[in-house]
Formats: C-alpha cells, structure tokens, sequence
C-alpha cells in the first residue's frame, strides 16, 4: 500500500472533489485518480461513490478513513522528527594522524556549513579507519588512496612527496634534495606498527636491496620530531608534515627517487554526502 496513495485518498475525501484535492496536493487530476484506483484495486473495494456532483466516501472508504488518518499523522510526525535528528546528529569523520593534525584542523570551518556538529576520530591506519567506516562508527574518512576499494564512493584530493628530516647539524644540510639510496644506512626513526608511512618507507627501502636501520620507534604525534631533534637519527614524512615544521631545530628535504607519492583520499558510503564535503574543502 503506497503512502502517497493514502495521502491523495485522504485529500480527496476531505475536499468531496478530485480536482480539489489534486490542487492542494500539487498533483494532476489524472495522476490523482490513479492514485485512488490503484488504491482501490490494491485493497479490493471501492473507496468513492463518483456522482454528477461530485465524491462521497462509501461505508468501507469512511472505515478506511478513520483507521488511516491517525496513521498517516503519526508518519508524518516521526518523519519531522527523524528530519530534526538527522540535523542535530554528528557527522563523524576520521582521518590518519597527520591529516588530522595539519589537514583537517583548517577545514572545520568550511565543515561547519553542513549545518550540523563535527566529530574528528583519529585511527593510524587506512584500513582501520575503512573498517570503521564499513560498521557505521564514521561516516567520512580521509586516507591513502591505494587502500580504498571500488564499493565505496571515493575522491582524490591531493598528492604529496615524501621529504626525509635532519637535526641542523646533519652533513647534508647544504643539499637541497637527496635521493633514497643515501639514506639507507642512516640510522632511522619511525612510527610505530600499525602506520602507513611507515609501511611505504620500509617497502621503498627494501626495493633497493636494503635493511631499513631502523633505531627508534616512536608514538604517534610530534614526538619523532623530538628524536631527530636530540640527534638520535634522521626520519622520512609526508610533505604535509615536513612542511609543519618550521618552528623547529630541523631542515626537511625531497627525496628525489621515493617510489611513490601519498594520495589522500576522501572516502563515504553515501555519494550525496560525499559530494557535499568535497565541495566544502574544496573551495
């Protein structure tokens, strides 16, 4: 039984007239009657005495009738207040930790404009943050392209190099690029597993036939910066950080034959949803 039948059947008893009703329910007088005869056909009675001087409902339409209308108010009730909700509820993005430290934290305002609150989750990995999208616990995330499947609405926003991080008193602080094979023997600092920077590092460095010297593991957050600061050794980020960094006794440099870039990618179940946050960060 289709909802807009009964609501054009209510339209027309209360008006005693298809024309009337099909004025105040922005419908066509043909699409109207189809609408009642559908209705008819569906339920197997007649619902109207049609007559030269208009409609009356017969015995089983004034049951039908009065058995409806508080059903239908009460639809149209909780469809207002799933409206309110759905305004009022968060949208729950999540985002990789450095994204969420210099990307996202610029975007909030853009966000705001959706009309309803934002909240930020942060995950280290990809497929930690997809997996939370899958099971409903977000509802947009921002992560490395080359783990986002087909069955998901997706957008490329941006690529980005990877840069490796000196302390100042480093011998390759008059360079202005270095390439990947120089610092395989350098002592390194990374993140903890799970990371995807930390995984793309490792793989790059063993492509060349080395054993990434990897002498400190380190949380998440500024805290690597702190190693190489101390003089503990050197580390290797997204553009995104290095460019984040200024404020501190470090200089960055592009590696110049890194393997590949990092695509970050904004990924959603829901298109529409998706569309709107892309256009918003964006512009």
């Amino acid at each position: 039984m289709n909802v807009e039948w009964l609501h054009s059947f209510i339209a027309a008893a209360n008006q005693k007239s298809f024309s009337k009703a099909a004025q105040i329910t922005n419908l066509s007088q043909p699409a109207l009657s189809k609408h009642i005869r559908n209705l008819e056909n569906n339920l197997g009675i007649e619902l109207f005495h049609r007559t030269s001087i208009g409609i009356e409902l017969t015995e089983a339409g004034d049951r039908l009738y009065t058995r409806i209308t508080p059903v239908l108010t009460e639809l149209t009730a909780i469809r207002e207040e799933l409206q309110q909700f759905s305004q009022s509820n968060p949208i729950a993005i999540g985002g990789l930790p450095s994204l969420a430290t210099y990307y996202l934290p610029n975007k909030m305002n853009e966000l705001k404009q959706l009309g309803r609150p934002i909240t930020l989750m942060i995950q280290n990995t990809s497929k930690e943050l997809l997996q939370s999208l899958d099971k409903g616990r977000l509802d947009a995330v921002f992560v490395d392209a080359k783990y986002t499947g087909e069955s998901l609405w997706n957008w490329e926003l941006f690529s980005e190099p990877y840069y490796a991080v000196f302390p100042l008193n480093h011998r390759f602080n008059s360079r202005i690029a270095v390439e990947l094979e120089e610092l395989c023997e350098e002592p390194l600092i990374v993140h903890q597993a799970p990371c995807d920077s930390r995984k793309d590092i490792v793989e790059q460095i063993q492509s060349l036939g080395y054993t990434p010297n990897i002498i400190s593991e380190v949380n998440f957050g500024d805290f690597v910066f702190g190693a190489v600061t101390s003089g503990m050794g050197i580390t290797i980020v997204p553009e995104l950080m290095a460019k984040n960094i200024g404020h501190l006794q470090l200089f960055t440099l592009p590696i110049n034959n890194f393997g590949r870039s990092r695509t970050i990618s904004l990924v959603t179940k829901h298109k529409e949803l998706g569309s709107k946050l892309n256009h918003l960060i964006s512009n």
